[in-house]
């Protein structure tokens, strides 16, 4: 076990001892994550006998971000140890179910929160979990769904089920809870004429703000692949 691992393991193992901990209300959301590639199908829901079909549109997305330093999944006691972290690495992968017709469903999934693992070189993306979870709660698109507007919502818990334990292994603990709230920032391109478009890999693509009219150039580590990828910013409530 390295030095890295044995320190992140205590780390985990002392953010279970305070699970309430909220923001450092700093206007930076506790973590970011980017949806890395998306599959999307659409399914007809109803009774079959006569009844409306609504359309679903159902989706699953593997994510990659980060937590801030100070917030639930990435604590502050991390300076003292590593003195030169200012975020954790998480990766997670999302399930959702999306009335057409609303814009609302459920969402679901799962997270990690990675690091390096022994035998990785320095560049190698953090592949070693030392906590481990699930999340669920509503998802709310209908700004992009009904209107064109390219934001959405969501709101629900995520629930830190596992860690890692001194050999690394992740075991089983008493579960934590961490409400959250969220919004997505569906990228989009602005044509010639000042109208959103859809984007692809030639635009210059850009984030919505909240204010509704403000365009977000989205930086080059904001891609996947070349594609400017959805950013979802997770808050957690105390």
């Amino acid at each position: 076990m390295t030095t890295r691992v044995a320190t992140l393991v205590a780390l985990a193992t002392a953010l279970l001892a305070f699970p309430a901990v909220g923001d450092a209300q700093t206007g930076t959301p506790s973590v970011t994550l980017h949806e890395i590639s998306e599959r999307v199908t659409f399914r007809p829901k109803g009774d079959g006998d006569g009844g409306a079909f609504v359309i679903m549109r159902s989706a699953i997305s593997p994510l990659l971000g980060f937590a801030t330093l100070g917030t639930p999944l990435c604590p502050s006691s991390l300076m003292v140890t590593v003195p030169e972290v200012n975020s954790c690495t998480v990766t997670a992968i999302g399930w959702d179910s999306v009335s057409t017709v609303t814009g609302l469903g459920p969402v679901q999934g799962i997270f990690d929160v990675v690091i390096n693992a022994p035998g990785n070189s320095s560049v190698h993306i953090p592949d070693l979990p030392v906590i481990s979870g699930k999340f669920s709660g509503t998802v709310d698109l209908s700004p992009a769904i009904l209107h064109g507007v390219p934001l959405g919502s969501i709101s629900g818990t995520f629930t830190i089920t596992r860690v890692a334990d001194a050999t690394g292994r992740l075991v089983s603990v008493t579960t934590s809870s961490l409400p959250f709230t969220g919004t997505f920032r569906l990228p989009f391109a602005i044509s010639p004429t000042g109208s959103a478009v859809k984007t692809d890999q030639t635009q210059v693509a850009y984030y919505l703000a909240d204010d509704l009219k403000t365009p977000i150039p989205i930086e080059w580590d904001q891609h996947s692949m070349g594609f400017p990828t959805v950013r979802l910013e997770v808050n957690f409530s105390r």
